[in-house]
């Protein structure tokens, strides 16, 4: 008999998870709500996700930027016009 000790969800509920987590801050967002999302997610979903912040005068803070690089970041920066924050902390 052997066990399962793998901790991680499968990476379709990986994924899964990731495309949730972009709907729910474009909903709050939306509202003008300040969200919180990690630096992992797709550069083109940070981008829009920095887009409509801008938009709607909302903050957005990414975590976990260190491990984006610094072009990448840049351009979710220019998307968000001064309405993202990048946490470098590690």
């Amino acid at each position: 008999m052997s066990l399962d000790t793998d901790t991680q969800p499968p990476r379709d509920a990986q994924a899964s998870r990731g495309s949730r987590d972009v709907r729910l801050a474009q909903a709050l967002l939306r509202l003008g709500a300040g969200v919180v999302v990690h630096a992992s997610l797709p550069l083109a979903d940070l981008i829009a996700l920095a887009q409509q912040a801008a938009e709607r005068g909302a903050a957005l803070t990414l975590r976990g930027a260190h491990e984006r690089s610094t072009a990448d970041l840049e351009r979710v920066a220019m998307a968000g016009r001064g309405q993202v924050t990048f946490d470098l902390s590690g």
